[in-house]
């Protein structure tokens, strides 16, 4: 994908290279500079900007690929889902700890439990996700009285708020006893959610609307990309990885009704009916159910 000698490749061409990024990279080493020159061979003479509608296109194919690549993968479908549900459930507890200001040492080991589900270390990740989960739910499990200590994060104070600390836990031991051998290394990408909660935290950001928005924006995205992941392959495992996050906070906004907000509620039930799609179109034969 390198320039040809003597030319200089114009923005649109830039642009596309980039857009690229999207497929695998073997997909990408090995037909990225056909891809690009297709393009390049299509657009009109003189064009300065690049198409929104062929970037689109681009992307959306590239992340087709990987959605295949991934349905295809050795693991089997409930165990890579559920890798991707705790990985999930990691990466939002550490950009939590951003948000509420936790010590350098909790934000440490938050950071360590996201690397080590990252790269599918799943032996490794059980110790950190159960250091996490008891640390979390020390005040119930514990008393009240073992809530300070600067390697200790937040404590809380009901079961139902804990209830997605003790899936990662239990999801990690699960993946544990079975062994990480098949599974495959997650995206850096994921490590891009916590660096835009320390950077609104960095930016003197208290916790609030620009979280709220963060926050629904992010799950927004992942929810439609996973429900694109779904139509693609039809494999069930994008939905049980949403499920694992979007339950948990569901059904602490239907026990605490009465105290929720209207917005809060609505945009519950918007992750519901997105997690409910997203479980309806992964609809698999006997042979596929399985894999």
């Amino acid at each position: 994908m390198t320039a040809a000698l003597g030319h200089e490749p114009s923005l649109v061409e830039r642009w596309y290279r980039l857009a690229v990024h999207a497929y695998p990279s073997a997909h990408r080493s090995e037909h990225g500079a056909e891809i690009v020159g297709a393009l390049m061979e299509a657009a009109p003479s003189g064009r300065r900007l690049p198409s929104p509608r062929e970037t689109a296109a681009l992307v959306g194919s590239g992340l087709a690929v990987r959605a295949r690549r991934a349905a295809e993968g050795p693991a089997p479908w409930w165990a890579d889902g559920l890798h991707l549900g705790v990985l999930i459930l990691a990466v939002a507890n550490l950009a939590y700890a951003f948000a509420d200001h936790t010590t350098p040492a909790w934000t440490a080991v938050s950071a360590a439990l996201v690397l080590t589900l990252m790269r599918g270390w799943t032996r490794v990740a059980l110790p950190l996700a159960l250091f996490v989960t008891f640390s979390t739910g020390r005040a119930m499990v514990f008393g009240a009285f073992w809530t300070g200590g600067s390697l200790f994060g937040p404590t809380y104070g009901n079961w139902v708020s804990l209830t997605p600390y003790w899936i990662l836990a239990a999801g990690t031991a699960v993946l544990a006893v079975r062994g990480s051998r098949d599974l495959r290394a997650r995206s850096w990408w994921w490590a891009a959610i916590p660096v835009l909660a320390f950077a609104l935290t960095a930016g003197g950001l208290a916790y609030g609307a620009p979280w709220q928005g963060m926050r629904a924006a992010v799950e927004g995205a992942l929810l439609l990309a996973g429900i694109g992941a779904t139509i693609t392959t039809r494999s069930p495992r994008w939905a049980l990885a949403a499920a694992i996050h979007i339950v948990p906070g569901g059904l602490n906004t239907v026990l605490h009704l009465p105290m929720s907000s209207r917005q809060d509620s609505a945009y519950r039930l918007i992750l519901a009916a997105l997690l409910i799609a997203m479980a309806a179109l992964s609809r698999r034969d006997g042979k596929q159910a399985l894999a």
